[in-house]
């Protein structure tokens, strides 16, 4: 999500809404607004979108609402879920409170929106949040306090739709970037309300998710991906990521929501 002004992220959102609207093909689908890097404020937090300006939650909200009405507006077909995502982007200057507290107002922002949409009687909406986390980016430790804030709230599926960034390619178990494991990988996108829809942009991805989901059944159980994060420009198209990922999860890559694909 771009925007220097409230105003000029409001059209964004609802220009967005409107051309994904017309492009869906049908079922339950995912649009994910990456509106940036996760922050905290008094006010109740926000993020640093992709403009290089900082929003506040009640913005945002009144920008995922007019992602709403664009929806609704050029509606086409299927059911659209209308995510509120950020990044773990640089949190060092934040303490763990307020990160895990960045991550539950998230979530409950994106309970807001499901009581906008219900209250105008969008009943081919739904409404969630998420994270592009990334172990490059930022520590563990509070990278997950994100997604415990976003599971305390528990209002909402929380998207994880991040990379495993230096985990190993075969096994079930190992060091990854940055100092994370990659168990603590799995909890970014697996624990409380987490599901994961990685990025998978080359075929080494599939290979270091399907470690990730090996290494959390090893210890819990039952992990699946929600789809997978494609994009343009990079070794496998969107469909292939998926493939990819399900030749490696047999079984366990839904096919709706499916596929984010960013920049398409």
């Amino acid at each position: 999500m771009y925007g220097t002004t409230a105003l000029a992220l409001e059209q964004n959102a609802y220009n967005a809404g409107c051309y994904f609207a017309q492009h869906q093909p049908g079922g339950n689908r995912v649009f994910m607004l990456d509106f940036g890097a996760a922050r905290a404020d008094p006010s109740g937090g926000g993020a640093i979108d992709f403009s290089d300006v900082y929003f506040s939650n009640p913005t945002i909200l009144t920008a995922l609402e007019a992602a709403s009405n664009g929806v609704h507006n050029c509606y086409h077909a299927g059911l659209t879920e209308i995510a509120y995502g950020t990044n773990n982007s640089a949190l060092s200057g934040m303490s763990d409170r307020d990160a895990m507290n960045a991550g539950y107002w998230q979530e409950q922002r994106a309970n807001d929106l499901f009581n906008y949409q219900r209250n105008n009687r969008r009943i081919a909406q739904d409404a969630a949040a998420g994270s592009d986390v990334e172990p490059s980016w930022a520590g563990k430790t509070i990278s997950n306090d994100l997604v415990n804030g976003a599971s305390k709230a528990a209002d909402a599926v929380w998207y994880d739709f991040g990379s495993a960034d230096g985990c190993p390619t075969s096994g079930s178990g190992g060091a990854c970037n940055n100092g994370w494991g990659t168990f603590d990988v799995a909890w970014a996108s697996f624990s409380g309300t987490a599901r994961p829809l990685p990025e998978i942009y080359y075929a080494v991805n599939a290979a270091q998710w399907a470690v990730i989901r090996r290494n959390w059944d090893a210890h819990k159980s039952g992990y699946y991906f929600a789809g997978s994060t494609g994009s343009t420009g990079v070794g496998l198209t969107p469909q292939q990521g998926w493939d990819d990922l399900s030749a490696d999860n047999p079984g366990l890559v839904q096919r709706q929501p499916g596929t984010i694909c960013f920049g398409c």
